[in-house]
């Protein structure tokens, strides 16, 4: 596209500069690898992240904040275009990896973690990706406020290697990348292990987390499904909204406004690095809980098999994406955000710009096809946070 330079410095820092829009700002976001194979290394990790964001002098002109999971630390930056120099700078000591003053960060983190744990989804999130993937380091998604206090030292230096620097601002992107390539160039390369590959999830498995007088009840559903650069992910991409992805959808249509089983229900991808996954979601009462399950199965039953998508239905999907996409990325923050979510998700950031393009291209006849292949109900493993007595003798999708 226009405006847009893609630069890999020697170091292995990757940098695209996009010029966008006219009001005289600068946003940038830098995914930075740092894979955590321990709960201890999670845990100093968000606190090093925390610390970075709570070091920051609110009286250069720079706002930066950054947080961390268990594949990275992102970081967003944005300032002033005038103060363009001083947001770089800020960036290069973000990634010499010094937390600051650590007992601030710690009260404040652990703070947040007992604001999240006392969150009943957390368990449930925690519970589904034990179960899909067993003892990997993604099993743990956060770290307890014990495992935070035991935290003595989190400096971090990052690795340039895999680092991405999104930058977006009013500006020639030639002279944004070299301004950048200064700042950032003498960044040495300090690359830790990877995690190891995410294990292939088993399909039709569906565990109970049992929570005792429980009123409500969570369903957590994933599916196998395709890379975003796949030719295959447009189509399946419109499936997921007939499926699940907006008020028109069939499941939000059988579950929600024909029966009122679910509070709420949405269909989506959750793209774990090397491992994308297709997620279904609903919440529900206890009393209704073996209803929501029985109707869910038997409408993705119906849409694999007897009643594929329609051609009015993919049309009103597609058309639907589009808008949201357009709407959704017009700023220039969420622009930034959107193409540093691809680059922490191990996706090339540059195929957002030609998904537009792919969607509008995509036939019903690939969208039925994407639909029977990768959404049957026996595809779905997942779990099931209730009240024991709310639940079926037998746990499954499969009508």
């Amino acid at each position: 596209m226009n405006g847009l330079v893609d630069r890999t410095l020697a170091n292995g820092l990757r940098i695209l500069a996009l010029q966008h829009g006219l009001m005289p700002m600068v946003e940038a976001r830098l995914h930075l690898p740092a894979p955590c194979h321990t709960a201890a290394d999670l845990a100093a990790s968000m606190l090093l992240s925390t610390g970075l964001t709570l070091s920051r002098d609110a009286g250069d002109g720079v706002e930066l904040s950054a947080m961390g999971d268990v594949h990275r630390v992102a970081v967003s930056a944005s300032a002033a275009l005038t103060d363009l120099d001083l947001l770089l700078t800020a960036l290069a000591d973000v990634v010499e990896g010094a937390a600051g003053d650590l007992a601030i960060a710690r009260g404040q983190l652990g703070s947040q973690l007992r604001v999240l744990g006392a969150h009943p989804d957390l368990a449930t999130r925690a519970a589904l990706a034990r179960h899909l993937f067993g003892d990997h380091p993604v099993s743990h998604p956060v770290p307890t406020p014990d495992e935070v206090a035991a935290v003595t030292n989190a400096h971090r230096p990052f690795s340039a290697r895999g680092a991405v620097l999104i930058i977006l601002a009013p500006e020639d992107p030639e002279r944004l990348a070299e301004l950048a390539e200064k700042a950032l160039g003498g960044w040495r390369p300090s690359p830790g292990a990877p995690l190891p590959p995410l294990p292939e999830i088993g399909t039709g498995r569906l565990a109970a987390l049992s929570q005792p007088g429980a009123p409500q009840s969570r369903i957590r559903l994933r599916a196998p499904a395709v890379a975003v650069h796949d030719e295959r992910y447009p189509a399946l991409f419109v499936a997921s909204n007939i499926t699940g992805g907006y008020l028109s959808s069939r499941l939000a249509r059988s579950l929600r406004e024909d029966n009122g089983y679910v509070y709420g229900i949405m269909s989506y991808f959750d793209l774990h690095p090397g491992r994308p996954l297709f997620a279904v979601e609903a919440d529900t009462s206890a009393a209704t809980t073996s209803a929501a399950l029985e109707v869910m199965g038997a409408e993705l039953h119906r849409l694999t098999t007897t009643h594929p998508p329609t051609e009015a239905e993919v049309r009103a999907a597609r058309a639907y994406a589009l808008g949201s996409a357009a709407t959704r990325l017009a700023s220039r923050a969420a622009l930034a955000n959107g193409l540093a979510d691809l680059a922490g998700r191990s996706v090339d950031p540059l195929l957002l710009f030609g998904f537009t393009r792919r969607l509008e291209t995509v036939t019903t006849e690939e969208v039925v096809a994407a639909t029977a292949a990768h959404l049957a109900p026996a595809r779905f493993s997942g779990v099931v946070a209730a009240d024991p007595g709310a639940l079926p003798d037998t746990l499954s999708l499969v009508p």
